[in-house]
């Protein structure tokens, strides 16, 4: 059966990313420890590393906020907690602020070092410098965290 066998996981166009589904990213606590108020979702959340080729996400069509909770190394919500992006509003804020942003299905299909198989892996791309500021607080603004799964300070 394909959906058994990693190797044989399609790579999704976008036209199947639906409106009413989510984009699941773990947060761990170094970004939102320090924070006045843990409500309100900061733009330092949408940071990247350097060797990142975009922001890793998973898509709700194979995980849900659990999966990405059990992906993390520390599975706690007092270490973690899970942020969730509406495709549909994504998908509007690029558009309505032009932003250079390109949502990618990118399953992982063979482990490697501490990455797990995750047919769910999504990448949000060309996170860079000249526009990286703008796109950071325009996904602060339609970022919310999963209900159950906000962190425990």
């Amino acid at each position: 059966m394909v959906e058994d066998d990693p190797l044989k996981w399609e790579t999704e166009p976008i036209e199947n990313f639906l409106d009413a589904h989510f984009l699941f990213r773990g947060i761990h606590r170094i970004f939102w420890m320090n924070w006045k108020e843990i409500h309100k979702i900061e733009p330092n959340l949408f940071s990247t590393k350097a060797e990142a080729k975009g922001l890793s996400t998973d898509w709700s069509k194979y995980a849900t906020p659990e999966d990405t909770l059990n992906r993390l190394r520390a599975p706690t919500l007092k270490v973690n907690g899970i942020l969730e992006l509406n495709v549909g509003r994504l998908q509007f804020t690029i558009k309505e602020n032009k932003l250079p942003l390109i949502i990618k299905h990118d399953p992982i299909r063979v482990p490697k070092g501490k990455t797990q198989i995750n047919r769910a892996h999504t990448l949000l791309m060309v996170i860079n410098k000249p526009n990286k500021a703008k796109i950071k607080r325009c996904l602060s603004k339609i970022a919310n965290w999963v209900a159950g799964y906000m962190p425990k300070s």
